[in-house]
């Protein structure tokens, strides 16, 4: 569930979207033609399912009613936030729908066969980043409000084992820097949603019967990739390796060596990135399954 950090290519399937990764040059380094991931090549569900030996997550909304029931269904939608305001001109599939989603699944599965399934959950980053020329619009409250809801919905409907991932430093992305260095107003933000969802994420498991959570911290790692890029195996801290694409401009300036990089585009980190950071992932993966 979430956002495009999770991505595999949702938004294709929903009509008139506008938040899409699925044009030249996503996926270049590991795919024939863009796949809607939201980097170069592989990103974090892909290497978790690599790691556990699973195939590749297919988008809930492109699978066929018969084949809902699948080893790694993605539920996640590029642009979507914990509220459902954030970027909803854009055609993005808010958290809550997500939660509908997944209560439609579940539906087709035993209660008893649903804690084989463990829910992995990035969501929150673009409820921050829809407001970073304004950063005290953001919500908070709600949105901290709307992760506790859904976990004790996804409880409710039989899920029993949660992985939240943290909002990466959204002050540090080339969308915001200057020369690589982060902004400290919008980065502090940040840590103070991610220590609080944190405590909502743990404290789901005391409270929740069965409940079995974990919190991983994506934020510290990807800030000291841009800190210290050479430690690290990066050249190149804050920029992003296609010259900062985007729709108008998919071509220009492209690097040829993209695991240089931190960042793939002006938020998106590269698949180097998210190799790095995918094993806390799978750890902690083993560890509730």
């Amino acid at each position: 569930m979430g956002d495009s950090i999770f991505d595999v290519g949702t938004n294709k399937y929903v009509k008139n979207s506008v938040s899409r990764c699925d044009f030249v040059p996503y996926g270049e380094t590991q795919y024939a033609k863009p796949s809607g991931r939201c980097s170069d090549g592989f990103i974090i569900p892909d290497l978790i399912n690599k790691a556990l030996g699973l195939p590749f997550s297919r988008p809930f909304l492109g699978l066929k009613a018969e084949s809902q029931v699948f080893p790694s269904i993605n539920f996640t939608s590029d642009g979507s936030g914990l509220l459902d305001s954030t970027y909803s001109d854009w055609g993005v599939v808010p958290f809550s729908e997500q939660l509908k989603q997944l209560r439609e699944f579940s539906m087709k599965i035993s209660k008893k066969n649903l804690n084989d399934f463990v829910v992995v959950i990035s969501s929150g980053g673009n409820d921050i980043a829809a407001n970073l020329q304004n950063i005290m619009d953001v919500d908070l409250e709600g949105m901290l409000m709307s992760l506790e809801k859904g976990l004790q919905q996804l409880y409710e409907y039989g899920f029993r084992k949660i992985i939240y991932s943290s909002v990466g430093p959204l002050g540090c992305s080339p969308i915001v820097t200057s020369g690589g260095n982060c902004v400290s107003e919008i980065n502090n933000l940040v840590e103070q949603f991610n220590t609080q969802a944190r405590g909502i994420v743990l404290r789901a498991a005391e409270r929740l019967p069965g409940m079995r959570s974990a919190f991983i911290d994506g934020y510290s790692p990807i800030k000291s990739f841009v800190e210290n890029p050479i430690q690290f195996g990066f050249k190149n801290a804050g920029g992003c390796c296609p010259n900062c694409l985007s729709h108008e401009n998919t071509l220009s300036g492209l690097c040829k060596n993209p695991s240089d990089y931190v960042f793939w585009d002006m938020i998106h980190p590269t698949e180097h990135t998210y190799t790095l950071i995918a094993k806390e992932f799978i750890e902690q993966m083993k560890r509730v399954l």
